[in-house]
This record gives structure tokens, C-alpha cells and sequence, in this order.
């Protein structure tokens, strides 16, 4: 049995504390065999502070605590590293913009993206991979990379939202580029031993951009940078 991460608003201070380890405790002695938590934000425009850090050194001893608690329980553990792109709200990047594949405007947070360089796009995966070091470091079995519900490597995937002329837009191999590269970035972190998870989505069920064939390609591409396993959503 998986639990897929889920945001729990337990973690006010981005810190894990002793609510959301009891939570997850009940759960691993009730025979969940792997918990997923998140989402993790990689970066702090990546999301909101409320949710459970993973972006600084600090917050490694509460996931430490976290995963030595599953562990003790017989379950295993992982973490979702997130990145929401144009769906951080401005109000979490004290009224600064959020990133994006593009300039898009947002039907979430009904605000304008703004379109990441390549500088912005080197770092991004930079910060994809230091979170997970920070995830092995606090002895979690394996990662997520979430590529899906419209989050940033959605935006970079989909025509509606990516319109790079670029070697990170156009075709579907060249959106599908970045996301692969966080996953083999990710990879290449946490070595051959430790298996990656992508959260994919089935179908974004959205006129005009990727539907079943698209994202099974995309899938295709993933596990070829190193995926070994998908957690499927709509």
C-alpha cells in the first residue's frame, strides 16, 4: 500500500513537528509499506512556507526525525519535491511574480508568470537536486518529482503554457526537456540504489494540451533519465 503525498497544513513553519509525525505514524502502524510526504517545496518561490521545507540545511533534522519514526514503524518513506511555478500566489513572493515556463497568465491565482531565463532554469534544477540530497541525508527511501496538476514541469510540457522559442519550447521533446533534466538531475543525486518516483498525470484534461499519448511519451522519456516508478493522476 502507497500513500501519496498530501498537503496537511500541519507544519505552519515549514518545520516537521511531532503532529505530523503522529499522523503519519498511525498510518505506517496501520501497514501503509511506503509514505510520501509533501508537497516539499525545492526553492521558496516553489511554494508557500506553510508547507514542509526541504529547501534549507535547517530543515533536515525534522525530516531525520520524521523518517526514523516511519522506519521504526515498518513502513518506508519518501518526499515529493514541489515546485508550483505561476500557481505560488504573490502574496507568498512578498508581491513578486511567480516563474514560469512563460508569461501566462494564471486562471488560478489570477496573475500574470513571468518567463524564466535559462540562468532561472539552471538553478531551478539545481535546487530539484539539493533537495533531494537533503532527503537522502535525512535517510528517506526514496523521491517524488511531481510533474503534474498544472505545477511547473506541466507548464513547461503543455502548449498552453509554454511558449519558449528556445531549446525549452517548442516541439514536445524540447518541453518535455526540462522536466527530464530535473529527474536525471535528481537522479544522479540520490545514486543508483534509491528508486525515483514521478507523479504523472494521465490526461490534463485541458483543450489543446496533453492527453493520454503525449504524457505516455512523457513518461517514456522519464524513465529512460531514470524514473522507476509513477504515481498517475488525472
Amino acid at each position: 500500500l502507497v500513500m501519496p503525498a498530501m498537503h496537511m497544513n500541519y507544519t505552519p513553519d515549514g518545520e516537521v513537528n511531532e503532529t505530523l509525525i503522529a499522523f503519519y505514524r498511525e498510518r505506517a502502524k496501520g501497514g501503509v509499506g511506503l509514505i510520501l510526504i509533501g508537497g516539499c517545496p525545492v526553492e521558496a518561490e516553489a511554494g508557500s512556507a506553510f508547507m514542509i521545507g526541504i529547501n534549507d540545511d535547517r530543515f533536515v533534522p525534522g525530516l531525520t526525525r520524521f523518517a526514523k519514526a516511519m522506519h521504526e514503524e515498518g513502513a518506508k518513506c519518501g518526499v515529493q519535491l514541489y515546485h508550483a511555478g505561476r500557481y505560488t500566489y504573490s502574496f507568498f513572493l512578498n508581491g513578486g511574480q511567480a516563474p514560469s515556463a512563460s508569461a501566462t497568465f494564471s486562471p488560478l491565482t489570477k496573475e500574470m508568470s513571468y518567463e524564466m531565463s535559462l540562468d532561472d532554469i539552471k538553478k531551478c534544477q539545481d535546487d530539484f537536486r539539493l533537495a533531494a540530497r537533503r532527503a537522502m541525508a535525512a535517510r528517506f527511501d526514496t523521491v517524488e518529482v511531481i510533474a503534474s496538476a498544472g505545477y511547473l514541469i506541466s507548464q513547461f510540457l503543455s502548449p498552453l503554457t509554454n511558449k519558449r522559442t528556445d531549446a525549452y519550447g517548442g516541439s514536445f521533446e524540447n518541453r518535455a526537456r526540462f522536466g527530464v533534466e530535473v529527474l536525471r538531475a535528481v537522479k544522479e543525486e540520490v545514486g543508483p540504489e534509491v528508486p525515483v518516483c514521478v507523479r504523472l498525470a494521465g490526461n490534463d484534461f485541458v483543450p489543446g494540451s496533453n492527453g493520454n499519448d503525449e504524457n505516455a511519451a512523457f513518461a517514456q522519456l522519464l524513465e529512460e533519465a531514470g524514473a522507476a516508478f509513477f504515481n498517475v493522476t488525472g
